[in-house]
């Protein structure tokens, strides 16, 4: 089946943007397909543009940028970057450079802010081959953006009809440029991370030192932040469970991971209360590179995530996990060997007793191993 790019131009093309808002959990199911284009088209410099055509960044878009610029050129198969921008006149000064590259084929697939993207990408080639997702568009929309495009699927109709984010990205890279699960390098539908042997090291030092070399202590590795605060656990709810399940598992340490704005905030709020500074526990955020993150999740025993990248990283690292949903958003629901709780509305609806019974399921199993 040829994509709305075909095979033929795809053979003829030299240069490919691939835009997106690209977020972390995005590019471990977005990455395995952008890497198969380059394996089936090995001529062709694909660049990858992640700005998010937000009019004001957020303050979390720095570290999303370094996180996300790490990963792409550590994977070896990409061309330029454009990151998130820190305002209008560093946008203009990417679509400036863009537009020099004279790109043969933009291609931009996502849910949010697609007119935008539309219009951006025209801009950027106004003679090359544009294709697209749309979403939410009305008939002004259409007519501004969208026909001014050479080809365009809708999002929301591949999204209500596929049951999962992977199956989602796979019908849009199928029918926008012709790829199949065939063509997948590793054969699997999200990436598979192997961190380099230096970070591996460095998570081996933080766990020996955690558990003071005693090899029969299990790592619980806890993520309960997120880029949103309905997806956030609180942390008066975290600190319930983490005394109840060190109470009934003493064999159990805890790494806490934060993002680096509040790395200080966690720690502190650590070290002053009388309960948690007894535990043994470390805080953790990857200051130097990404890839300290998924190194340190691979040596740890479980997860407990919410709705956050760190809950696809464990899949990808192969982590048994419990993961708090805010809701019942099956499409984005971590796979492997992962237990949903779903919320309503928020992650703070799902109380901590719930939390504690699903890490006992799944503890009980990594323990009696």
């Amino acid at each position: 089946m040829n994509g709305l790019v075909s095979h033929q131009q795809l053979l003829d093309a030299k240069r490919v943007l691939y835009m997106t808002h690209l977020a972390i959990g995005d590019f471990v199911y977005q990455g395995v397909w952008l890497s198969a284009l380059k394996a089936k088209y090995p001529h062709l410099t694909i660049d990858i543009w992640f700005d998010d055509c937000r009019r004001r960044p957020h303050e979390w878009a720095s570290g999303r940028n370094q996180i996300l610029t790490e990963w792409i050129d550590a994977i070896g198969d990409f061309g330029d970057v454009y990151p998130i921008v820190s305002n209008i006149a560093q946008r203009e000064q990417f679509m400036t450079k863009a537009q020099h590259q004279d790109y043969d084929v933009v291609v931009f697939v996502g849910k949010n802010r697609a007119a935008q993207y539309a219009k951006l990408a025209r801009q950027i080639s106004p003679k090359g081959w544009v294709v697209a997702t749309s979403s939410g568009i009305n008939f002004l929309t259409k007519w501004l953006y969208f026909n001014k495009l050479d080809g365009v699927i809708s999002y929301d109709d591949i999204a209500d009809s596929t049951q999962h984010i992977t199956e989602l990205y796979a019908e849009c890279f199928e029918r926008l440029l012709g790829l199949k699960s065939t063509d997948l390098v590793s054969g699997y539908t999200q990436l598979m991370i192997q961190p380099e042997a230096q970070f591996t090291e460095q998570a081996k030092q933080i766990i020996t030192a955690l558990t003071q070399g005693d090899t029969s202590k299990r790592v619980c590795f806890i993520n309960h932040l997120s880029t949103a605060a309905k997806k956030d656990y609180p942390w008066p709810q975290l600190k319930t469970v983490i005394l109840q399940l060190a109470q009934q598992y003493p064999q159990l340490v805890f790494i806490i991971n934060t993002p680096p704005n509040q790395l200080a905030t966690v720690q502190q709020d650590v070290s002053t209360d009388k309960n948690l500074s007894a535990l043994p526990i470390t805080v953790f955020t990857a200051l130097d590179n990404f890839f300290q993150l998924p190194a340190l999740m691979a040596e740890c025993d479980f997860c407990f995530s919410v709705d956050t990248a760190t809950a696809h990283l464990a899949v990808s690292m192969g982590v048994p996990q419990v993961a708090v949903m805010a809701s019942d958003f099956k499409l984005w629901q971590p796979l492997g060997d992962s237990l949903i709780l779903e919320g309503s509305g928020k992650a703070s609806s799902v109380e901590p007793e719930t939390v504690v019974k699903a890490c006992k399921a799944q503890l009980d199993k990594i323990i009696c191993q």
